[in-house]
């Protein structure tokens, strides 16, 4: 078991997918909370729905030009982003290397000349902890990558000492137990001090080397990627240039917005930020916040914060948040940028795909987005649609860098309507 309560979640990773559409992204994250909309109660109350004297956001008619007292100059802004995000042969690897494990692919080259373990190897395992002769909440995983070395699951957290120690020695096939305890102030009081016995499955022994894109076969490919849409090496080596592309764009538009908003001067209507607030304070507590347990009690377990904290935090990623859309919403009014109904309705498809079955159609999002009001959830969709397209117009146009002084390859394919 980790120190940070790991249970051999793989990472999400979204990989191997349509190229994704970044600032939709950003959206769906920092402003879902339009499901529900607020009314008068307070930002640090509950954020239940409340009475009809307060207007919808959704209800106000924003003036770009009024709100946006100083613009800043947009054309060819000149910004620099982490040479992390040069796409060579390095990051391709590194890349599918995440990409297999959140595929729960092997990511790592199998040993195959022995069958014992080693100190240094990469063990692939099932575990099972057991307090008192029974099996315990969070102390199972299947197919976890293990440094035996380390103590650590490979790519991710340390575990608890002496975790991996019983493997050294064992074979692929075996099941061996080993005890171990928990420190004092593990942070579950069940486990806090406790001595417990994990019974492992060897499965197999890996190399730290791993798995060369280069090595890969059109069938080892199909098989793991194949359901989506990648079968051959060549379709694999496009897709990963492609991600690797869409995230130094990401990197860029991050830049962009930064440098857009250090350098404008925006007003934000008070009562349209207290409803944005209000509306996401009630759509995280309706989505969070379960069996009868109060916001305060969920932010304290599981952030350590107080509500009067997250608040604050919330306000302030909003407030970047709406800045951005009064910008870019303005730009796009100077730049004459238009509405292309085609590439829209593409757009809000893209939210419906990406949803995980929260949407089926497009009218639920525009619900969603529009508190129970689909028009005006439509109008503001409509609205980040254009706001997105004024983003990819900056940044096609800007003088990026890397760290080093490089200049960074073209980002275009990888624009907020790119498919």
């Amino acid at each position: 078991m980790s120190e940070k309560k790991n249970t051999g979640k793989k990472a999400v990773i979204a990989v191997i997918v349509i190229a994704l559409i970044v600032v939709i992204i950003a959206l769906v994250a920092v402003i879902s909370g339009k499901s529900k909309k607020g009314g008068s109660k307070s930002a640090t109350e509950s954020g239940t729905e409340a009475g009809s004297e307060t207007m919808r956001s959704g209800q106000f008619d924003i003036d770009y030009a009024k709100q946006v007292t100083k613009l800043a100059d947009y054309s060819g802004v000149a910004i620099t982003v982490s040479n992390d995000y040069e796409i060579n042969d390095t990051a391709k690897q590194t890349y599918l290397t995440n990409v297999l494990q959140s595929y729960g692919a092997d990511a790592y080259k199998q040993v195959t000349d022995r069958d014992t373990v080693a100190d240094g190897d990469y063990v692939k395992v099932d575990y099972t902890g057991y307090k008192d002769g029974k099996a315990f909440d969070g102390g199972s995983a299947t197919d976890v990558m293990l440094d035996v070395t380390n103590n650590s699951q490979v790519g991710g957290s340390s575990f608890i000492d002496g975790f991996t120690k019983p493997l050294i020695g064992a074979k692929v096939g075996d099941k061996v137990k080993g005890d171990v305890t928990f420190p004092e102030d593990y942070g579950n009081d069940d486990l806090n001090g406790h001595t417990v016995t994990f019974e492992y499955t060897v499965k197999g022994i890996y190399s730290a080397d791993p798995v060369a894109l280069a090595d890969m076969t059109d069938e080892q490919v199909n098989t793991v990627f194949g359901k989506a849409g990648v079968t051959t090496n060549a379709q694999l080596t496009t897709q990963i240039e492609k991600d690797l592309k869409q995230q130094l764009y990401s990197a860029e538009v991050d830049k962009i917005k930064s440098y857009m908003i250090d350098n404008s001067t925006v007003e934000i209507p008070d009562e349209y930020l207290q409803a944005r607030l209000n509306e996401y304070i009630a759509s995280f507590t309706k989505e969070n916040v379960k069996d009868g347990q109060t916001l305060k009690k969920y932010l304290k377990s599981n952030y350590n914060m107080t509500v009067d904290q997250a608040t604050e935090k919330w306000k302030e990623n909003l407030t970047d948040q709406i800045k951005t859309e009064f910008i870019f919403g303005l730009i796009a009014e100077k730049e004459n940028i238009k509405m292309d109904d085609d590439a829209f309705n593409s757009y809000v498809d893209y939210i419906v795909s990406a949803s995980n079955g929260q949407f089926s159609k497009a009218s639920e999002v525009y619900k969603y987005f529009g508190s129970g009001h689909k028009d005006e959830g439509k109008t503001y969709l409509k609205n980040q649609y254009l706001v997105n397209k004024a983003i990819d117009t900056v940044t096609e146009k800007a003088n990026v860098t890397f760290e080093d002084g490089s200049a960074a390859p073209d980002t275009s394919s990888g624009s907020a309507d790119a498919e």
